[in-house]
């Protein structure tokens, strides 16, 4: 009784009434590009780009790996030199403030490439056609993408001032665009990897057979 019970909730992915797949609460199987980056390439320049991408995805994991163990350490620092040495250096925090930037947007362009950015579900409580809800994704994806390309346009007026005024940073010294160029990295991946997600949404729909209407209905 409890195994037709749990059969009956398990439904193909083409009629769940899912947005999104989440493994701690849905039981359906996972559904097709929960990612930006295409499963399977479909021409030669699709691996040359996949290849590329991989490239640039673990350099910038590589860069968030150490820019995380470097505000540890500079931290830990701190409260040693602050508390126990009792010789605190305001150079820390600057330091610490520049790692912690780009860390946010590292992981903000990263979180993109994952699809674990917020989002909603509410979509699939009303529209029942698979079909339509990819459609609904796909402008979701394009709409994204644009906001993303305004947001990044004035974070790079907001860097190009930086660097054409040569400001610096208080006790180190350092040009702000350090600072500021991290806002550049992180819109420029969220704008790449929203572009990749918008490309494999469309080639989806193209092959992707509608519903007809006695089903729907």
């Amino acid at each position: 009784m409890q195994n037709e019970k749990l059969n009956t909730l398990v439904k193909p992915v083409g009629e769940a009434r899912i947005y999104d797949y989440d493994p701690d609460l849905s039981t359906h199987p996972i559904p097709p590009h929960l990612h930006a980056i295409p499963d399977q390439s479909n021409s030669k320049a699709d691996r040359y780009l996949i290849r590329f991408e991989r490239l640039l995805n673990w350099v910038f994991r590589v860069m968030m790996l150490i820019a995380g163990l470097g505000l540890a350490i500079l931290m830990f620092s701190q409260v040693i030199m602050r508390y126990v040495l009792q010789a605190p250096f305001t150079g820390i925090e600057e330091v610490a403030v520049l790692l912690a930037v780009w860390i946010y947007f590292l992981g903000m362009g990263y979180a993109t490439r994952e699809r674990e950015h917020i989002h909603g579900g509410i979509v699939s409580l009303v529209v029942k056609d698979p079909y339509k809800v990819n459609i609904i994704r796909f402008a979701g994806s394009i709409t994204c993408m644009i906001a993303a390309c305004i947001f990044g346009y004035f974070a790079c007026k907001y860097a190009l001032k930086e660097i054409d005024r040569g400001r610096l940073s208080v006790n180190l010294r350092w040009p702000r665009g350090l600072w500021s160029a991290s806002m550049v990295v992180g819109f420029a991946m969220m704008i790449g990897y929203f572009l990749l997600e918008t490309i494999t949404e469309f080639r989806a729909l193209r092959n992707m057979p509608r519903q007809p209407k006695e089903q729907e209905d």
